[in-house]
């Protein structure tokens, strides 16, 4: 090996050791012990630690919490926890490509981008909704012919309104793609959101726990 080799190897382990130096493990273990409007006081391997919103301590941070359930930022990961739950965290990461989990409003709503037919949408989760259901102005802006579907009325909470039945080519949400999904589209601007409802999500695996919930494809 020649002299300007070795150097090359020295200053190479050098900015390894470096950047070694400064990275943060995430701690493998914890435990939620009291809990308050974005605050939460932790054990943080064995170390008491008072987290305010938007705070790091050894890798984990605090993205929300209330005086029920907190949600933490594990390895770039959130996860919702209960007061008094012992984590650790050698879990096994989600896969993106498999698994969308979404959090809830300050309303309980569960909020998620998308697209219809390659078009980007916004979507608001709705298990009540029988169907994907979208206004007149969305399906004009996603250029679905949807006065050649089949006309139908609809109970709104506004009351009865005509619209129409059409089929999707393509929905998406995360990596989740469901092909031909039956929608309504109603005349007028309500609903305000597209509606992701039952004819998407019974084709896919949906579980919710308090303030999260998992999109999942079922193949």
């Amino acid at each position: 090996m020649t002299a300007l080799s070795k150097l090359l190897l020295l200053v190479s382990m050098i900015t390894l050791l470096s950047l070694l130096s400064k990275t943060t493990l995430a701690s493998e273990h914890i435990k939620v012990m009291a809990l308050f409007t974005d605050k939460a006081m932790l054990f943080i391997d064995d170390k008491k630690k008072l987290l305010k919103k938007g705070q790091t301590f050894k890798g984990v941070k605090l993205i929300r919490s209330d005086s029920d359930s907190v949600v933490l930022e594990i390895d770039g990961e959130p996860r919702a926890f209960k007061l008094g739950t012992d984590i650790s965290t050698r879990f096994k990461k989600l896969d993106p490509n498999k698994e969308l989990v979404l959090w809830g409003d300050d309303f309980g709503m569960f909020h998620t981008s998308g697209s219809i037919n390659n078009k980007s949408v916004k979507f608001l989760v709705d298990t009540g909704a029988s169907t994907i259901a979208m206004s007149s102005l969305h399906a004009k802006k996603l250029n679905i012919p949807y006065k050649k579907g089949q006309a139908v009325r609809a109970t709104t909470a506004s009351g009865v309104s005509k619209g129409y039945s059409v089929y999707l080519n393509k929905v998406k949400v995360g990596s989740i793609v469901v092909y031909n999904v039956r929608a309504i589209v109603l005349e007028g601007s309500f609903p305000k959101t597209v509606l992701l409802g039952q004819t998407f999500l019974s084709r896919i695996h949906l579980t919710k726990d308090g303030g999260q919930m998992k999109l999942r494809k079922k193949f």
